[in-house]
């Protein structure tokens, strides 16, 4: 009989690859934003040991302008601090976009898969329905030959 062949077989194809790539993308992005978090983790590390050095012990006498120094510094890595970590939500938010992304592509390669199965035990169903058909009919004709002979006089 004949091969089965899907005739959505390219636009599965590219379903699956656009899948593969939205998997990348979102492992790609997964990786910022863990990366994000570590430097926003480690900038916070920084500032507070920094603070820790600046920072005159207890019951130490200290000039202002050397609190004023300190402040600015603090200030400072508060803001680079701040800033990694809005950085790490932006990547965090990206992220979420690209497993809502990935998702969306494997439900629609998953709908094709799907669609292909059936169509494939349709076509298992239709092929085993024609070969049972030529089977009787080869049966038909060599059970009418054999009753042909059987009525048939010796000549």
């Amino acid at each position: 009989m004949s091969r089965f062949t899907f005739r959505l077989q390219r636009l599965l194809d590219l379903r699956h690859k656009r899948e593969q790539e939205a998997a990348s993308d979102a492992a790609a992005a997964r990786s910022t934003a863990e990366a994000a978090r570590h430097r926003e983790l480690d900038l916070s590390d920084r500032r507070d040991a920094t603070r820790q050095e600046l920072l005159p012990a207890e019951g130490q006498t200290v000039r202002v302008a050397t609190l004023h120094e300190v402040a600015f510094l603090v200030r400072a890595l508060d803001d680079r601090v701040q800033d990694a970590h809005l950085t790490s939500v932006a990547a965090e938010r990206s992220v979420q976009e690209k497993l809502v992304k990935l998702g969306e592509a494997m439900q629609e390669r998953r709908i094709l898969d799907r669609l292909k199965d059936r169509r494939s035990e349709e076509w298992r169903t239709d092929d085993a329905r024609q070969e049972r058909e030529i089977m009787d009919a080869i049966a038909r004709d060599r059970f009418a030959d054999r009753q042909k002979t059987q009525t048939e006089p010796d000549q």
